[in-house]
């Protein structure tokens, strides 16, 4: 196994404790769209300060968290299922930048083979490259696959990477961690990614764990039949 995955595997996830109504899914029942929507991050999950991001934002910045320019890498940061629901997520715009997707894969099987593909290829991906940078003045950066740790207990069972970036070809540039973690619940995947200066900074640092349990407990509510209210220590939201 290479040295930067990290896998975890759980007997039952204790993210939630449900008790599920007549009439309700369990966590093993598909999700639509809709339901996979509702079950994504936003934006009062996150601490102070942080906004909703877009695609056309991250494209007119030139950079967030990297498209791959391997075709074989691209799956480590988002899912080309159909049906696939995600957001985005900055905190300054200059970052750090997160996307999350959840996935519905119809069963527990495929969701387990979609796992295994994902860690195959991370196999794959020790090094992949990204243009990164305002149109016409990209450049081409790479990304090296690092030693880190998983969050525990996230899911039925979860992987996490890290990388960091340099510029292409140099010892040297602006340094960039990026992490990402995917869960598995039921027949479902989620994933979190985080791009952001990697600068030592220990308020920065563990700031993905929390926000890889909180979107595993918003996917197993709503897998669960329930509806996620807003986590009461955020901003924007009260503790009656």
């Amino acid at each position: 196994m290479n040295a930067h995955l990290r896998t975890v595997t759980v007997a039952g996830f204790a993210t939630l404790s449900l008790a599920l109504a007549p009439g309700q899914p369990a966590a093993d029942d598909s999700l639509g769209e809709a339901r996979l929507r509702e079950a994504l991050l936003d934006a009062v999950d996150f601490p102070e300060g942080w906004a909703s991001d877009s695609e056309e934002a991250a494209e007119r910045r030139g950079f967030g968290v990297p498209e791959p320019s391997e075709r074989r890498c691209r799956e480590l940061f988002d899912s080309s299922v159909d049906g696939s629901q995600s957001a985005g997520f900055a905190k300054t715009e200059t970052g750090p930048f997160v996307t999350t997707t959840a996935t519905d894969h119809g069963s527990t099987g495929e969701a387990r083979a979609a796992l295994a593909e994902f860690r195959a290829a991370a196999g794959r991906c020790e090094t992949f490259h990204a243009d990164e940078g305002p149109a016409g003045n990209a450049v081409t950066v790479a990304y090296e696959a690092q030693p880190g740790e998983t969050p525990g207990g996230l899911g039925d069972e979860s992987t996490a990477l890290s990388y960091r970036r340099s510029l292409d070809g140099e010892g040297a540039g602006t340094p960039v961690r990026l992490e990402v973690v995917v869960a598995r619940v039921g027949p479902h995947l989620v994933r979190v990614a985080q791009a952001g200066r990697d600068a030592g900074d220990a308020a920065e640092e563990g700031e993905l764990a929390p926000m890889a349990e909180r979107a595993v407990a918003k996917l197993a509510e709503v897998a669960g039949g329930g509806t996620p209210a807003p986590s009461p220590d955020q901003p924007g939201t009260t503790r009656l």
